[in-house]
């Protein structure tokens, strides 16, 4: 009688140590995918403000365009290594700027109204309305 006892402590231990084991595995997981949905979040914070800077910085430079040259229609324009925007240019003395701005595999559209007011050969552009699309 004694070995019969001696034997089912052992496999009471045994499922003891894998019930624990298998409880651990459950609260590991749980919380690396709460880590990696915060990570997600962060990262989609970040690359929404960086498209953003990215996309003021491209109307900027359109606007200097636009002042050197009022016929500008658009092109594309590199920003740092991750980042560039693709920019259209339509109308004539108000011009509507549509940018999308990209940094990675993050994308925004943005719109931009600029007046153009032509004094001689200079041109003077000033800002009427910049938004999110």
């Amino acid at each position: 009688m004694i070995k019969l006892i001696a034997k089912k402590t052992g496999s009471i231990a045994l499922i003891s140590i894998l019930v624990v084991c298998a409880i651990l595995l459950v609260l590991v997981i749980g919380t690396s995918d709460s880590q990696l949905s915060t990570s997600y979040q962060q990262l989609n914070s970040i690359s929404n403000k960086t498209s953003y800077y990215i996309s003021e910085a491209c109307l900027e430079e359109v606007m200097v365009k636009i002042k050197n040259d009022a016929s500008y229609a658009g092109g594309t324009i590199a920003v740092g290594e991750d980042g560039a925007c693709i920019v259209q240019v339509s109308g004539s003395s108000i011009k509507t700027i549509s940018i999308i701005a990209t940094f990675g595999d993050y994308t925004q559209n943005y719109e931009a109204e600029v007046s153009v007011i032509t004094d001689g050969t200079a041109n003077n552009v000033r800002l009427l309305n910049w938004q999110k699309i």
